[in-house]
């Protein structure tokens, strides 16, 4: 089971009324489609982040051996 946790921001006016106005025309609610938009938009977060890991050959869960090391760095 997933845990949820509130988030709250403030948000122009205008790209309020366009939310809600989608809301209106599919019968969403406000939570559904922000939910929606935050899930894809970490979704593909995701996918960015696991490919340049794969690409550059790091692994992140792997202990430093040094902190100066440039192995895995983009120089």
């Amino acid at each position: 089971m997933h845990r949820a946790t509130e988030i709250r921001f403030e948000v122009d006016a205008a790209e309020v009324a366009v939310l809600d106005g989608y809301c209106q025309a599919t019968g969403k609610s406000r939570g559904e489609v922000m939910r929606s938009l935050l899930r894809g938009w970490s979704d593909e977060q995701l996918h960015v982040a696991t490919l340049i890991c794969r690409t550059a050959g790091v692994n992140p869960a792997a202990p430093e051996t040094s902190r100066n090391s440039s192995v895995g760095r983009i120089q």
